[in-house]
């Protein structure tokens, strides 16, 4: 089996470090936890040099106000001149973005991760003939005892059902009683919210009135706080990069690309925690809470190194040196 060097570069450390955590913990959403705290701990520097970009940002919307003055009927002009302060002071319009930027590769291995728990936390190998076997034999005995659970899925290849489907397969190998015997049990309840579940089934279980099985309802509540959290921490990174003393302009295309990040990073949290597996909402829940969390310190710190921000004003004409703020 050829793997790709995305599988063997990110996915597989980041399974294999998944995998040590649940060993200590026994439960698949606070692996989840400690996993997303670990990363952001690591992706600390990214998160001082994005706030110092943000800081100095703030201190140029100034600047940015009396060229929008100067210039109001100019919007060409308007838009070369602000171009000139940004290049001039260093600053990135999309500089505040860095940290969610490193952080996709890391969501998009984790949902591999998560998608296929057994591979990865477990360490089986599904291209072993007895674990082909024992896949079959499951199969088999669901479509006999628990044929309106298995569904669909009866149909499909154990290739089809490795790579989409393991998390049913530890749930049903629990159900068949043969998790312990495979070694393919994982805890997924965690603070009575059933992780082997999409939030997207406690909406028709919420439509229908179905109200027996609470653990897969209440998921409903982690597309909800990722969407809040979401939007809490962009709310504060938007509110470090304003300058309490210059009136906003849309004129501004740092302020711009902003406000449309406010609105759009909720919505897609929002789609995306609702319709994937449960353990990415997790993540994406306390990630979000960590990202407000450090941002509230890096704030309080840099307060505290006002003098390292000195902001450069590009003067054409200036002739000695350059003028600064």
């Amino acid at each position: 089996m050829k793997l790709s060097l995305f599988e063997l570069c990110i996915t597989r450390p980041l399974g294999f470090v998944i995998r040590m955590i649940y060993n200590l913990v026994q439960n698949y959403g606070l692996t989840i936890i400690l996993f997303t705290i670990a990363i952001k701990l690591i992706l600390m520097p990214l998160q001082v040099k994005s706030q110092k970009a943000m800081k100095k940002q703030q201190k140029i919307q100034p600047i940015i106000a009396e060229l929008q003055k100067k210039y109001a009927n100019d919007q060409q002009k308007l838009q070369q001149e602000m171009m000139k302060v940004y290049k001039e002071n260093g600053v990135s319009m999309t500089g505040g973005c860095l940290p969610l930027l490193i952080q996709m590769p890391i969501l998009f291995a984790l949902y591999r991760v998560i998608q296929r728990p057994i591979t990865y936390i477990r360490g089986v190998n599904f291209y072993d003939d007895s674990v082909i076997k024992s896949v079959e034999n499951i199969v088999s005995q669901m479509k006999e005892k628990f044929p309106d659970v298995i569904g669909k899925i009866s149909t499909m290849s154990v290739e089809q059902i490795q790579k989409s489907y393991q998390i049913q397969l530890s749930t049903w190998a629990d159900k068949l009683g043969l998790g312990g015997e495979l070694g393919w049990h994982i805890n997924f309840n965690f603070l009575g919210l059933d992780l082997s579940g999409v939030p997207s089934k406690s909406l028709v279980a919420i439509r229908t009135g179905d109200f027996s099985d609470i653990g897969t309802v209440l998921l409903i509540l982690i597309p909800i706080f990722a969407i809040l959290t979401t939007w809490l921490s962009m709310h504060i990174s938007q509110k470090l990069t304003q300058n309490p003393n210059v009136k906003q302009n849309d004129d501004d295309p740092a302020q711009s690309m902003s406000k449309s990040m406010n609105l759009m990073m909720p919505i897609m949290t929002g789609f995306f925690t609702f319709s994937l597996p449960s353990g990415i909402g997790i993540y994406w829940i306390i990630s979000s809470v960590m990202q407000i969390l450090q941002q509230y310190a890096l704030d309080k710190y840099l307060d505290q190194k006002e003098d390292d921000f000195v902001v450069t004003i590009p003067d054409k004409n200036r002739k000695n040196g350059k003028k600064r703020r």
